[in-house]
Protein backbone atom coordinates (compact mmCIF):
# COMPACT_ATOMS: atom_id res chain seq x y z
CA UNK A 1 0.00 0.00 0.00
CA UNK A 2 1.60 3.23 -0.80
CA UNK A 3 -0.60 6.57 -0.57
CA UNK A 4 0.07 9.70 -2.79
CA UNK A 5 -1.10 13.26 -1.55
CA UNK A 6 -2.16 15.78 -4.76
CA UNK A 7 -2.41 19.22 -3.44
CA UNK A 8 -5.09 21.24 -5.91
CA UNK A 9 -2.86 24.48 -5.02
CA UNK A 10 -0.25 22.84 -7.32
CA UNK A 11 -2.27 23.18 -10.55
CA UNK A 12 -1.74 27.04 -10.11
CA UNK A 13 2.02 26.99 -10.56
CA UNK A 14 4.22 28.10 -13.33
CA UNK A 15 6.42 26.04 -15.08
CA UNK A 16 7.89 22.91 -13.81
CA UNK A 17 6.34 22.90 -10.51
CA UNK A 18 2.87 22.72 -12.26
CA UNK A 19 0.91 19.56 -11.03
CA UNK A 20 -2.12 19.33 -12.35
CA UNK A 21 -4.43 15.91 -12.25
CA UNK A 22 -3.93 14.86 -15.57
CA UNK A 23 -0.34 14.97 -14.76
CA UNK A 24 -0.18 12.11 -11.62
CA UNK A 25 0.62 8.50 -12.31
CA UNK A 26 -2.18 6.27 -11.67
CA UNK A 27 0.37 3.38 -11.46
CA UNK A 28 2.71 4.58 -8.89
CA UNK A 29 0.57 4.63 -5.80
CA UNK A 30 -2.09 2.08 -4.48
CA UNK A 31 -4.19 5.32 -3.22
CA UNK A 32 -4.16 9.17 -4.07
CA UNK A 33 -5.80 11.51 -1.67
CA UNK A 34 -7.27 14.72 -2.82
CA UNK A 35 -6.52 18.12 -1.18
CA UNK A 36 -8.36 19.48 0.27
CA UNK A 37 -11.64 20.11 1.54
CA UNK A 38 -13.11 22.22 4.76
CA UNK A 39 -15.32 22.25 7.52
CA UNK A 40 -18.00 24.30 8.53
CA UNK A 41 -18.96 25.74 11.95
CA UNK A 42 -22.24 23.32 11.17
CA UNK A 43 -20.67 20.24 10.95
CA UNK A 44 -21.00 20.04 6.66
CA UNK A 45 -18.32 19.63 4.34
CA UNK A 46 -17.16 23.06 2.41
CA UNK A 47 -15.13 23.49 -0.44
CA UNK A 48 -11.89 25.18 0.18
CA UNK A 49 -11.55 25.96 -3.81
CA UNK A 50 -14.57 26.23 -5.35
CA UNK A 51 -13.25 27.37 -9.16
CA UNK A 52 -10.71 24.31 -9.12
CA UNK A 53 -13.28 21.73 -7.25
CA UNK A 54 -16.20 22.46 -9.49
CA UNK A 55 -15.20 25.32 -11.92
CA UNK A 56 -12.32 23.98 -13.59
CA UNK A 57 -13.75 20.40 -12.94
CA UNK A 58 -11.15 18.93 -10.44
CA UNK A 59 -13.11 16.85 -8.09
CA UNK A 60 -14.80 14.92 -11.58
CA UNK A 61 -11.32 15.23 -13.22
CA UNK A 62 -10.02 13.49 -9.97
CA UNK A 63 -12.36 10.55 -9.72
CA UNK A 64 -11.92 9.94 -13.46
CA UNK A 65 -8.34 8.83 -12.81
CA UNK A 66 -10.25 5.86 -11.73
CA UNK A 67 -10.80 5.24 -15.74
CA UNK A 68 -7.09 4.73 -16.05
CA UNK A 69 -6.24 2.44 -13.09
CA UNK A 70 -9.58 1.19 -11.66
CA UNK A 71 -7.69 -0.79 -8.83
CA UNK A 72 -6.72 2.62 -7.53
CA UNK A 73 -8.16 4.11 -4.35
CA UNK A 74 -9.03 7.60 -4.17
CA UNK A 75 -9.35 9.68 -0.98
CA UNK A 76 -10.28 12.83 -0.29
CA UNK A 77 -8.54 14.87 2.83
CA UNK A 78 -10.33 17.06 5.24
CA UNK A 79 -8.52 19.83 6.89
CA UNK A 80 -4.45 21.07 6.14
CA UNK A 81 -2.42 23.73 7.91
CA UNK A 82 -4.71 27.11 6.61
CA UNK A 83 -7.72 25.36 8.39
CA UNK A 84 -6.76 25.77 11.75
CA UNK A 85 -7.93 23.91 14.77
CA UNK A 86 -11.02 26.12 16.37
CA UNK A 87 -13.80 24.80 13.73
CA UNK A 88 -12.42 21.34 13.89
CA UNK A 89 -12.75 21.48 18.20
CA UNK A 90 -15.98 22.81 18.17
CA UNK A 91 -17.70 19.75 16.44
CA UNK A 92 -15.57 17.35 17.96
CA UNK A 93 -16.78 18.42 21.47
CA UNK A 94 -20.44 18.37 20.49
CA UNK A 95 -22.02 14.85 19.78
CA UNK A 96 -24.84 16.72 17.07
CA UNK A 97 -21.79 18.05 15.13
CA UNK A 98 -20.02 15.08 15.22
CA UNK A 99 -22.54 13.09 13.63
CA UNK A 100 -23.78 15.92 11.00
CA UNK A 101 -20.02 16.17 9.82
CA UNK A 102 -20.06 12.41 9.49
CA UNK A 103 -22.91 12.37 7.68
CA UNK A 104 -22.17 15.07 5.39
CA UNK A 105 -19.08 13.06 4.83
CA UNK A 106 -20.34 9.85 3.58
CA UNK A 107 -22.88 12.04 1.15
CA UNK A 108 -19.76 14.04 0.38
CA UNK A 109 -17.45 11.05 -0.24
CA UNK A 110 -20.90 9.02 -2.62
CA UNK A 111 -21.71 12.73 -4.48
CA UNK A 112 -18.46 12.47 -6.24
CA UNK A 113 -17.23 9.11 -5.89
CA UNK A 114 -14.25 8.72 -3.13
CA UNK A 115 -13.57 5.50 -1.66
CA UNK A 116 -12.50 7.13 1.50
CA UNK A 117 -11.60 9.99 3.65
CA UNK A 118 -8.54 11.26 5.58
CA UNK A 119 -9.30 13.64 8.20
CA UNK A 120 -6.38 15.91 8.52
CA UNK A 121 -6.68 17.80 11.72
CA UNK A 122 -3.42 20.27 12.03
CA UNK A 123 -2.77 20.21 15.29
CA UNK A 124 -5.70 19.00 17.96
CA UNK A 125 -5.34 21.57 20.91
CA UNK A 126 -3.38 23.51 19.21
CA UNK A 127 -4.04 26.70 16.58
CA UNK A 128 -7.57 27.51 18.22
CA UNK A 129 -8.27 24.14 19.65
CA UNK A 130 -9.17 23.05 22.77
CA UNK A 131 -6.37 21.77 25.52
CA UNK A 132 -8.78 18.39 25.74
CA UNK A 133 -8.59 18.13 22.19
Amino acid sequence: TFFCYFATWATYRNGNGKVDIENIDVHLCTHVIYTFVGLSSSGDVKLLDSWHDISLGGLDRFINLKKKNPSLKLLVAMGGWNEGSTIYSNVANSPNLRSKMVSSVVNFCKKYGFDGFDLDWEYPGLRGGASTD
